[in-house]
């Protein structure tokens, strides 16, 4: 039972708090209907589970360690959890620390990573067209932080949870980039003072599926012309479906991973595993776009989307 003990003494810890500012850690959250509801209706939001609370309690044991390890080296660690408010545009945050060199500091922010985040990530565009939301919104995080510091130039240390590797990714200050979440923070005061709700926006699955608001915003989007399906065939098979998703997608990324890890290497013995590559011709057509723009072709197709009700 001590797996058991250390998972409910997990879920103990997770509590729901008001939520009265703009967190710099949420403002790159794609959805501003979410953003409003995360201020107006908080109490009504869905706890996470153990599982992730163990997640986040992992990365901050990850923060610590990282600063540890910048010390040793020699590094001066300075302002840990420093709190930032700006009360203009009511947005607020901490950064992880900043670091001291050669007569600069640099706001600093320390992420822990699962082993392909860790490789999917060497520039400051990989993070922001990451296919993961919550790794898309590090960099209105750190840009907020610069912004209300005052600096133009921060870091992310990232570190791989498997491996312990660190990562440096620099980052400047992008002035547009910070203006769009200045003007995202206004427009989430106009509907909180005003009791308003954004309408929902369009579904994408990263950021729809596991939403933490799926319970208010759902009803909204289905409406009132649903039809309801008896369909037992149909009932059984999204149940499969949803049951064999998160295998589907774990699969994916291991494959992609691995075609990375073995391109161009013709016979490879890996433990009980013989991996073997080559590589093939393609032949593709290159048509210039005048020639091909007067037989372009507008066909339907249908796309599905299936959420959790």
């Amino acid at each position: 039972m001590i797996v058991e003990k250390v998972l409910e003494a997990k879920t103990q810890k997770i509590k729901q708090y008001p939520v009265n500012a703009n967190r710099a850690s949420e403002l790159g959250h794609e959805c501003l209907r979410y953003l409003v509801l995360n201020r107006t209706r908080w109490q009504e939001k869905a706890l996470h589970d153990a599982r992730l609370q163990m997640i986040f309690d992992m990365g901050r044991m990850v923060e610590g360690v990282v600063q540890q390890d910048l010390r040793d080296a020699g590094f001066n660690v300075i302002e840990q959890q420093r709190a930032f408010s700006w009360a203009k545009y009511q947005i607020t945050g901490a950064i992880d620390c900043k670091l001291a060199i050669d007569g600069a500091v640099y706001p600093t922010e320390i992420k822990s990573a699962a082993p392909y985040s860790f490789e999917s990530i060497n520039s400051i565009e990989d993070i922001r067209h990451h296919k993961w939301h919550y790794m898309r919104k590090y960099l209105a995080q750190l840009t907020l932080y610069l912004l209300m510091d005052g600096k133009d130039r921060g870091l992310f240390l990232f570190k791989n949870k498997s491996t312990g590797e660190l990562k440096e990714i620099w980052m400047d200050l992008d002035y547009d980039f910070a203006e769009s979440l200045v003007q995202k923070a206004e427009a989430i005061n106009k509907h909180v003072a005003e009791g308003t709700l954004p309408e929902p926006m369009e579904y994408k699955e990263d950021i729809c599926q596991d939403c933490a608001f799926v319970h208010i915003c759902l009803p909204d989007r289905i409406g009132k012309e649903v039809e309801i399906s008896d369909d037992t065939e149909l009932i059984e098979l999204v149940s499969r479906y949803w049951t064999l998703k998160p295998g589907a997608k774990e699969y994916d990324e291991v494959d992609k991973r691995i075609n990375e890890l073995v391109k161009g290497r013709e016979k490879i013995l890996a433990g009980d595993y013989f991996i073997e590559g080559k590589y093939i011709d393609r032949t593709s057509y290159e048509v210039p776009p005048e020639i091909k723009l007067p037989y372009k072709k507008i066909t339907q197709c249908w796309r599905k989307n299936i959420m959790r009700a």
